[in-house]
């Protein structure tokens, strides 16, 4: 862009002269001119920028640095905002995540590749005249993500115990990196793990209570509960933060009714919810097709108060919040939960009161909950604890593993937490070809090699393994 000077005549003609613009010669690089961003990668660099100096504009001035980057070709209305540059410095980078929230504001899709332009500015000040800018550009090519849910899990003996397959999951609040939980905490440890496969990594105790540290091994100083109650905990993954409050009671009693309950519309024979601390109240029984909701209250005449849904008709695994509905409300705002047909079974409930959250679970029979494998065809040898773990998938009962295998044999551990003392997953007679392979049983940790049964892989390659622990059937397909 040009920048015409007006200058004024004695008999007002006016004259324009137009100022060129300075040559580039900074020469702005870019690292890559085709960036793929990973969300695995979230706070390494990306892409940097480095360039050189502007030329020398003459006695008395001075340059000053800006950085700036938009989509390309829209001229930089879009743009970040001008970054100054420190003095002496000649380079800018961004991570992934950084470019990744850049290309979400600039509403590209996620997954597509988009063109992006920056420019750095080297603006002259201190001279006697206006001088113009001298300006550096590129442009390059991004790629940008999915953002997917990065889990956060609490363990310990305060939850239930040191087992990765029973620990609680976190609410992902701000993507990888704030958690919060809340429930009942009994006295006991308690450390943050990143999946249910494995006690490691993790983040325990820091310098104080309200710090943590990041483990990539097995280690560090566990948090510690004295008095058990609900706790609500939040995370800051990033900041390595962690605070915890225990807030005081709302509901004395709460009471299950309608016809999805042994109840019925019976108001007086409401089915009592077991308190299980200051905050949390849980049902634990059969739920039929109709409609439920939560008295506070039992009356002949209704004309009390609930908890209720704040959407009417809401079914088990919907909206999880809830509101509370005083009386006079309730009269015409009858909003209830309800139980289709295919959804009727045996359900623990639980209500947070703090949080205003209702979640359903419904009771499975499912015997195995997480299977892990180890052997001398795979990477990890006999090594433990074992970290090769199969992913459930979408069927209920069926476990996944697809990666490469040596010659060599193997089974499958169903614990990673107490050495080879642990249940497994093996052949019906040992030896089995992985080519032969249909059923499978259960069988406990075996005495001096008695019942130690494994698979055979004959021929090393790329599988697909799919177990199914309900009706106990293995399936290995050698991928091409």
């Amino acid at each position: 862009m040009t920048l015409p000077f007006v200058i004024m005549g004695c008999q007002d003609e006016t004259e324009r002269i137009t100022l060129d613009s300075p040559q580039d010669t900074m020469g702005l690089k870019v690292s890559s001119s085709d960036v793929v961003l990973n969300q695995d990668l979230g706070n390494e660099e990306a892409i940097s920028f480095t360039w050189g100096s502007a030329a020398n504009r003459g006695e008395g001035t001075k340059l000053t640095y800006y950085f700036k980057m938009d989509m390309a070709d829209n001229n930089f209305e879009t743009s970040i905002a001008k970054v100054e540059i420190p003095e002496g410095v000649q380079s800018i980078s961004y991570t992934h995540k950084e470019m990744n929230a850049l290309l979400s504001g600039w509403k590209v899709t996620a997954g597509e590749t988009a063109m992006l332009e920056a420019e750095i500015i080297a603006e002259v000040s201190g001279g006697s005249v206006y001088m113009k800018p001298e300006i550096s550009k590129v442009q390059f090519s991004v790629t940008g993500y999915y953002i997917a849910p990065r889990d956060l899990f609490i363990v310990g003996s305060a939850v239930e115990e040191m087992d990765a397959t029973k620990a609680l999951k976190m609410k992902e609040v701000i993507s990888e990196q704030k958690y919060e939980w809340g429930g009942h905490l009994k006295k006991g440890d308690f450390k943050f793990i990143k999946s249910r496969t494995s006690l490691t990594p993790s983040y325990t105790k820091g310098a104080d209570k309200n710090t943590l540290v990041y483990n990539e091994t097995d280690g560090g100083t566990l948090f510690h509960i004295d008095t058990e109650g609900y706790y609500f905990i939040t995370v800051d993954v990033e900041k390595l933060t962690i605070a915890s409050e225990t807030p005081e009671n709302k509901y004395k009693e709460v009471w299950a009714v309608g016809n999805a309950t042994p109840a019925g519309w019976n108001i007086m024979s409401a089915v009592k919810l077991n308190r299980i601390n200051n905050i949390q109240f849980v049902y634990e029984g059969d739920l039929y097709e109709g409609e439920l909701k939560f008295p506070l209250e039992l009356r002949e005449d209704w004309n009390i108060p609930y908890l209720m849904p704040k959407t009417h008709g809401t079914e088990p695994g919907g909206d999880n919040t809830m509101e509370y509905v005083e009386e006079e409300k309730a009269k015409t705002h009858d909003y209830k939960w309800k139980i289709t047909e295919s959804q009727t079974g045996s359900y623990k409930i639980i209500l947070d009161t703090y949080l205003m959250e209702i979640t359903f679970e419904k009771k499975s029979d499912l015997p195995i909950k997480a299977v892990w494998m180890t052997g001398s065809a795979t990477a990890t040898q006999w090594n433990t604890p074992f970290v090769i773990a199969f992913n459930p998938v979408e069927k209920e009962g069926t476990f996944v593993w697809e990666g490469h295998l040596n010659t060599g044999e193997i089974k499958f551990p169903l614990s990673n937490t107490q050495g080879f003392e642990c249940d497994y997953l093996m052949p019906e007679e040992n030896g089995t070809s992985v080519t032969e392979a249909h059923k499978m049983v259960r069988k406990n940790y075996p005495d001096s090699g008695k019942n130690d049964y494994k698979w055979i892989v004959n021929e090393a390659g790329k599988y697909k393994i799919s177990l199914n622990v309900i009706d106990m059937t293995v399936k290995f397909e050698k991928q091409q």
